[in-house]
């Protein structure tokens, strides 16, 4: 893989992931501090902060990535199996058919990266959508309990709704790579 291309979407995954990362820690401490002169003082060092925060980004994509391929590792089997089912490692089949075709295999591996990011992203938006709501409840005690529920209805909507078309691009996108490997296989053979 192109390590360009893995650094990218790890990245990409751990920003959204830093989004309820950053939520839950406004949960806990509350969001005072960053109304403060010392924090508007930091633009100063606006490029070390950035290279920091883009270094914590990529470790919780791999963090979460991680997670994510942990989670959805059983019903990827199952969709590898029903289309596959004469394959006993389609793994192994995809690398080799790859290594003869250098077209074949960056369209593996762009499938495969797609399919790591819109994995990782139904676990993001549904862990951004608790954890602001979280927050709403918490902190946010100027809002009325109307208020609450209605912002808490719209986030969960929202964040289930972004959440499952993320699983279902993930159920797409995989069952494209796994089909994409039996064309190819049966031309082989």
């Amino acid at each position: 893989m192109n390590t360009t291309l893995l650094f990218i979407e790890l990245l990409i995954t751990g920003l959204q992931g830093s989004t309820w990362v950053f939520l839950l820690v406004l949960s806990i401490s509350g969001y005072g501090w960053l109304q403060t002169q010392q924090l508007q003082d930091l633009g100063d060092w606006s490029a070390l902060l950035t290279v920091f925060v883009l270094s914590f980004a990529y470790a919780i994509g791999i963090i979460i990535d991680r997670l994510a391929d942990t989670i959805f590792n059983k019903w990827n089997k199952q969709i590898g199996k029903q289309i596959l089912p004469d394959i006993a490692r389609p793994s192994i089949r995809r690398f080799a058919l790859g290594k003869e075709n250098e077209y074949l295999n960056n369209q593996f591996e762009y499938t495969r990266s797609r399919i790591r990011i819109v994995r990782a992203s139904s676990l993001n938006f549904a862990l951004t959508a608790i954890f602001a709501t979280v927050f709403i409840w918490i902190q946010l005690q100027f809002l009325s309990i109307g208020q609450k529920l209605i912002y808490t209805l719209i986030i969960l909507v929202g964040g289930g709704l972004l959440s499952g078309f993320s699983i279902y691009a993930w159920l797409k996108l995989t069952q494209t790579y796994y089909r994409l490997i039996q064309s190819n296989y049966k031309e082989l053979s």
